[in-house]
C-alpha cells in the first residue's frame, strides 16, 4: 500500500491534513461519525476534525466538541500508517495512537480513512 514516489506523507500538519481530507472525501461511509484527530511528537500541536453526515464529509482545522471518538496521534507514526509502513493496530498497541469513544466507529474510520489504498 506504499504511495507513488514523491507523493508520501510526511509528519507535518499541512502534509497529515491533506491526506486525511483526501482520503475522507474518497471514503464511503454512511453513519454519522465525527472525530477530532490532535497530533503529537515533534509537530504543531493544532487539532483538526472529520464529520461525516448523510454521506457528506467535512474536514477542518478546528477542535470539534462531543465527537463520537478523539484520536490522538504522533504524527511520524500517522505518516507511518499513510505511507503503508505500519499498521494501525501496532501502533495502537504501541501507544502511538491513543483512541478513546466510541471504538466501533473509530474501526470504521481507521479502514475506510486511514488504511485505505490512495
Amino acid at each position: 500500500m506504499n504511495n507513488k514516489k514523491g507523493s508520501a506523507v510526511s509528519a507535518t500538519y499541512q502534509s497529515l491534513y491533506t491526506a486525511v481530507e483526501k482520503r475522507a472525501a474518497a471514503a464511503k461511509i454512511k453513519v454519522f461519525l465525527s472525530t477530532q484527530i490532535t497530533f503529537t511528537g515533534n509537530i504543531e500541536c493544532r487539532p483538526m476534525y472529520v464529520r461525516y453526515e448523510d454521506g457528506n464529509c467535512e474536514v477542518a482545522p478546528y477542535e470539534y466538541i462531543n465527537a463520537s471518538f478523539y484520536i490522538d496521534a504522533d504524527a511520524q507514526a500517522l505518516a507511518d500508517a499513510f505511507n503503508g509502513e505500519r499498521q494501525m493496530t501496532d501502533l495502537i498497541a504501541e501507544g502511538l495512537i491513543k483512541v478513546n469513544g466510541d471504538a466501533g466507529l473509530a474501526i470504521l474510520f481507521f479502514e475506510a480513512v486511514i488504511n485505505a489504498a490512495e
